[in-house]
């Protein structure tokens, strides 16, 4: 029997599991009047490897695994990031590629992670993703609640807050939001994490040697 999984569904344990050790994970955590939670990885909180790590597997959907192990390949930096995934169409790219872009007055940032599988907007009357990409991999996710991290050293102001609520077609109470600035240990993990996703981006965009059709990311979990 085939199945779809669902990036959102799949990360639900791992963000719950980030707020359950916020302290032990050395990140904040604020529940904003709107109800959204917004989880500081770095900006006034100090977060760290570990963090980072779990972040780096949130944007991957769920559908991969991320480690830090000791490597001898530089003497300036002792650690490696491993990353797997058996789906890298839908980890990589239908959740870890930060493909979404926001803005607001002054504030821009790139979104990834499962969040975006789920964006919607409406175009000449008719429902469509807000990424194109969806389209090519004929999938949209559902799921009661979501998350998106955020690639930035300010947090993101109300309104993109409601925007991505908004097209998400979820209230702001179930929506999480991960801020982590490329200078900070967590944000350092997850950009590194990337590698993966990096390389099929690389292949869709320049090489055209995916074939990003829905059969490429249904298996059995």
């Amino acid at each position: 029997m085939e199945h779809t999984p669902s990036v959102n569904k799949l990360t639900q344990p791992l963000v719950q599991h980030l707020l359950d050790n916020a302290a032990k994970l050395r990140i904040g955590v604020e529940v904003l009047a709107n109800g959204c939670t917004v989880i500081d990885a770095g900006i006034n909180a100090i977060g760290g490897l570990e963090a980072g790590r779990i972040i780096a597997e949130i944007c991957l959907g769920g559908m991969g695994t991320v480690s830090i192990s000791h490597s001898s390949y530089t003497n300036n930096w002792p650690l490696s990031v491993n990353v797997h995934t058996g789906n890298p169409v839908l980890g990589c790219l239908g959740s870890q590629y930060a493909g979404w872009s926001l803005s607001h007055e002054k504030y821009y940032a790139l979104g990834s992670g499962p969040a975006r599988a789920m964006a919607t907007k409406v175009k000449n009357d008719e429902v469509e993703p807000v990424e194109e990409l969806y389209k090519e991999l004929a999938y949209r996710d559902a799921a009661d609640s979501t998350v998106l991290v955020i690639e930035n050293d300010k947090f993101p102001p109300l309104e993109i807050i409601e925007k991505v609520a908004t097209a998400c077609n979820v209230s702001p109470d179930k929506l999480t939001i991960i801020v982590t600035p490329t200078s900070s240990l967590a944000g350092g993990v997850q950009v590194v994490a990337r590698v993966l996703e990096v390389a099929m981006h690389k292949a869709h965009a320049v090489l055209n040697e995916l074939t990003l059709k829905q059969h490429t990311i249904k298996e059995g979990l």
